[in-house]
């Protein structure tokens, strides 16, 4: 049976991730913080390489969710040391243990929308791969500077990196669910983040996939989205409104799809988003 790592297990997102792959896979938690559920799990910081070195040996495969998730609540140099060098010595330690597979916990954030001061609009819509990334902000700087990381380890050693990059990432929880109904509520306010969004149980079935993955030397960077945006809203409406001067491919916004694309991790890492934003505001489960 494959040994997979996960760091930041304990957090939002860990916690998912965790229970899918523990339905196939020997997982161990690394985090700060002792997980709520019964789990193998190894206490230690990405900060401290050395313990990184040593967590990492035996170890198949690494999913990489520790992080800070936002710009929001730390210092600009905080959220970039963190992340940024968290990243480094996991890979650093994937390196020196032969992992062959790592996979990054990225975000829509690279694009630079979310968080931008500046005005900075898409180019066109939907967005894929293709779409320059111009983030303005400590947080999308970070994962893009992390995933420019994973190409040179993949470069240098040969390690399948995988870089799953997620819109907000919404849970089926009580409160969360009061949360999202006044964002919805007051949807032209949350324009930057295109109103995209991935339910947490497909997240954590698309780095389930990306550890599955066959090995391949080779670097890779997906957008997983949902298939729909979260505001109910036809998308051709959201984007004459608030991007009035981007690019509209012709046929390919009907209804309410995702600003953002996910179509070519459907190709190429075969994910399928199964939740619509319905399933959001359902009870907890695991189907």
């Amino acid at each position: 049976m494959k040994t997979i790592l996960v760091t930041g297990g304990n957090g939002l997102l860990g916690r998912y991730v965790v229970r899918i792959l523990g339905e196939r896979y020997r997982v161990v938690v690394l985090d700060k913080k002792q997980p709520r559920v019964s789990v193998e799990y190894q206490q230690g910081d990405v900060l401290d390489l050395t313990a990184m070195i040593k967590h990492t040996h035996g170890v198949d495969a690494i999913v990489h969710l520790a992080a800070i998730p936002h710009p929001l609540d730390h210092p600009a140099e905080e959220v970039v040391y963190l992340n940024v060098m968290g990243t480094c010595n996991m890979l650093e330690a994937a390196a020196r243990n032969n992992v062959r597979t790592f996979v990054f916990a990225s975000s829509e954030s690279t694009l630079g929308f979310a968080f931008a001061e500046r005005k900075n609009h898409p180019d066109y819509i939907p967005i894929d791969e293709e779409h320059p990334l111009r983030p303005q902000d400590p947080y999308g700087m970070s994962k893009v500077l992390c995933e420019e990381m994973c190409k040179t380890y993949t470069r240098r050693y040969g390690i399948q990196t995988i870089c799953l990059r997620m819109p907000w990432v919404w849970v089926p929880e009580p409160d969360d669910q009061k949360f999202y109904r006044t964002l919805i509520n007051d949807y032209p306010k949350w324009y930057k983040n295109l109103w995209a969004f991935i339910h947490v149980l497909d997240a954590a079935d698309a780095f389930a996939l990306a550890v599955e993955r066959d090995y391949h030397d080779e670097h890779q960077a997906w957008f997983i989205t949902a298939d729909e945006n979260w505001t109910g809203i036809a998308s051709i409406e959201l984007v004459r409104k608030f991007f009035p001067d981007t690019i509209i491919y012709k046929n390919r916004l009907p209804g309410t799809t995702s600003l953002i694309t996910g179509n070519r991790a459907k190709t190429e890492l075969g994910f399928r988003p199964k939740r619509t934003i319905d399933d959001v505001f359902s009870s907890v489960s695991s189907s």
